[in-house]
């Protein structure tokens, strides 16, 4: 009987063209990667979050979904790939029967960042890896990008609630992005975040993705 062989391959993991045979992958105790398949990006050091909105200080929302002014924006540059796994918006106040819009927007072709906001860096979900991502932030309540490409982009998430139930309440509800495919962004691109409303509200986001260089995918 001929022994199956894999390689241990928790953090340092190598990827080859199609069609290329290699061994199984192990964890370090020398079981099989069977895990979810993003834990394994995060393990790999690949895997980043931004948040918009900090302890006890969220961020004004826009006054309505705009093409052109947004909470953040994700620029994807050429030659990396981002998916997007999870994002979330949760409410800290606004006002009685505001109606709450949150989008999140792919730019499939170009990279969207124009003025405003605040830079941010990603932060790596591995805490002991030193990993940069590729990829430039910016957050805040006056981020404005350039129009979306002129073939359309695609409108991953969107959801909107109405709560009249106004600062005092004791329910703070959130709009949770969790795809059952996600994209794939081949830069250059752009992850665009949107929250709206009709009233004044302020929130906080966070959105997590993979990364990886292109020749990889």
């Amino acid at each position: 009987m001929a022994d199956i062989k894999g390689q241990i391959a928790q953090t340092e993991v190598n990827r080859d063209s199609e069609g290329t045979n290699k061994l199984f992958r192990l964890m370090r105790d020398g079981s099989l990667g069977t895990m979810d398949w993003k834990q394994s990006f995060v393990f790999e050091g690949k895997a980043y979050m931004m948040q918009i909105g900090t302890e006890d200080a969220p961020v004004a929302s826009t006054t309505s979904i705009d093409a052109e002014l947004v909470m953040g924006v994700i620029d994807v540059p050429d030659g990396a790939v981002v998916i997007p796994v999870w994002a979330q918006y949760v409410v800290g106040t606004w006002t009685s029967a505001a109606l709450i819009n949150f989008m999140l927007e792919v730019d499939n072709a170009q990279v969207r960042y124009s003025s405003g906001g605040t830079a941010w860096t990603p932060l790596n979900l591995h805490t002991g890896m030193a990993n940069g991502s590729a990829c430039t932030c910016y957050v805040g309540t006056d981020v404005t990008v350039g129009d979306k490409t002129s073939g359309g982009s695609l409108e991953i998430y969107r959801e909107s609630m109405e709560v009249n139930l106004g600062d005092t309440a004791d329910y703070w509800p959130k709009m949770e992005y969790i795809p059952q495919a996600s994209p794939v962004v081949k830069g250059p691109g752009s992850i665009v975040i949107h929250a709206g409303a009709t009233a004044d509200v302020t929130g906080y986001t966070n959105i997590m993705w993979l990364e990886l260089n292109k020749d990889d995918v």
